[in-house]
């Protein structure tokens, strides 16, 4: 039998071959840094970087350019962890007794570690930043919160205040800001602040890029003048922005996002961090592995397995994106879409007025289900939710099974059907997609 595959074998296979497929690079394992309850991404002018802590241990990497990695451990708390160019810096608590903090600096092109004390009391650990051997962190008085501001080669200290509550303190390409609870961001400087942006009321922003944040609706804000771009149907976490071109992960696929059109390449896992650097975008993956992608790999057509077929779901000749959707188009099925993703999402991704359901009546609401319609654009695309193989709408062991049915030749799947069992928009349903639906199921 052509595909008389079993789901053990299948397994074993994918451990054998890997999926991870980088043009730039072997397979990095960060395994301990992605394991680690926060990471931390940053996308500067040295290159793209990503830096957690767990227990007494601090993790930091350079994924693009180059690739660098090192950890060291320290005897107190730590607090949290900032990233400034390449030096990686952790805030440490010391000795509860006399107050005493240390600041660690990690120089990620040679691993050296240096360290700065100082002692302060009462002031919000969860965020800070180093720039020019000048950390800021945020205190309270009995008004508001406020910016301090601490010289290491002097010990000059210094308050910045605000009309509104101080939120965090954090670094973008060396620069320190402060993020109020209004929404507004402002520049810092030893003693004084610059209004440069608002990201909105009560929003968790994230860095994304030289002088851009994101923030949890998708807009993606520069500091330099305040402009906005939006990116849908990601997480804040994993968007970069690197000389125009905006990288976003979602679920298993890489999406490139440029004034043009939106292409996309597929990812064995899904994404920690993602962070880019002038041409350059890496991922790092749940698994720990980093691959890295240059615009040339969204460009090209892709092969599947060892047979040299064709991966046409790349092709900018065989894919047309309406509207600039970060979905994917082809032989008249729309496909990149996950399980849980409702009809009001996809009309808001899309041009379509109405979405309908597999016996011809209107969704109105509700969660998207292989085998429903949509018209886009004066054409009838049908949809297909990954992993969704039976059209019901979830993933679940039913999936998994006819799956693994029609990779043993005893059942039949195509159409929408046969591009929702190919969960990692590879071009083919294989037993790589068997594993990732297994793990989906609900």
């Amino acid at each position: 039998m052509k595909r008389l595959i079993s789901l053990a074998v299948a397994v074993m296979l994918i451990t054998l071959l890997g999926v991870c497929r980088s043009r730039a690079y072997d397979e990095y394992n960060l395994t301990d840094l992605a394991a680690c309850s926060s990471v931390k991404s940053d996308s500067n002018g040295k290159g793209g970087f990503v830096c957690a802590f767990s227990g007494n241990t601090v993790f930091s990497a350079r994924l693009v350019p180059d690739f660098s990695a090192y950890s060291f451990s320290v005897g107190g708390r730590i607090r949290s962890v900032s990233q400034s160019e390449n030096y990686t810096y952790a805030l440490v608590f010391d000795d509860a007794f006399t107050n005493k903090y240390s600041v660690y600096s990690l120089n990620l092109d040679n691993g050296n570690v240096s360290q700065n004390t100082f002692v302060d009391e009462n002031f919000i650990t969860n965020s800070f930043s180093v720039t020019d051997n000048r950390i800021y962190y945020i205190k309270t008085d009995s008004l508001k919160s406020y910016v301090a501001c601490r010289d290491f080669s002097s010990d000059k200290k210094s308050k910045i205040t605000f009309s509104d509550n101080v939120n965090e303190v954090f670094n973008n390409n060396g620069k320190s800001y402060a993020r109020l609870c209004d929404g507004s961001i402002y520049k810092l400087s030893q003693s004084s602040s610059t209004y440069v942006a608002d990201t909105g009321e009560l929003k968790n922003i994230y860095n994304a890029g030289i002088n851009r944040v994101i923030n949890d609706d998708g807009f993606i804000v520069s500091l330099s003048d305040n402009s906005r771009d939006y990116v849908s149907n990601a997480t804040a976490e994993n968007v970069s922005v690197s000389d125009g071109k905006i990288y976003s992960a979602v679920n298993y696929r890489l999406n490139l996002k440029t004034s043009e059109k939106t292409k996309s390449v597929s990812i064995p896992d899904r994404a920690t961090a993602v962070v880019s650097y002038k041409n350059q975008c890496a991922v790092l993956l749940d698994n720990g592995t980093v691959q890295v992608f240059g615009s040339v790999d969204f460009e090209e057509k892709k092969t599947s397995g060892n047979d040299g077929s064709n991966d046409d779901h790349n092709s900018s000749k065989s894919d047309i994106q309406p509207n600039n959707s970060e979905y994917l188009f082809s032989d008249g099925i729309v496909y990149g879409i996950y399980s849980g993703e409702t009809v009001a999402d996809f009309k808001n991704k899309t041009s379509a007025e109405n979405v309908y359901k597999a016996d011809g009546t209107i969704a109105k609401n509700g969660k998207l289900k292989t085998g429903f319609t949509a018209v886009i654009d004066s054409k009838t695309y049908v949809i297909a939710v990954c992993g969704d193989v039976t059209g019901e709408g979830n993933v679940n062991s039913k999936d998994v099974t006819l799956l693994q049915k029609y990779l043993c030749d005893n059942a039949e799947l195509d159409g929408a059907y046969l591009k929702a069992a190919d969960f990692n928009l590879d071009g083919e349903a294989d037993n790589r997609d068997l594993v990732l639906i297994s793990r989906q199921k609900n």
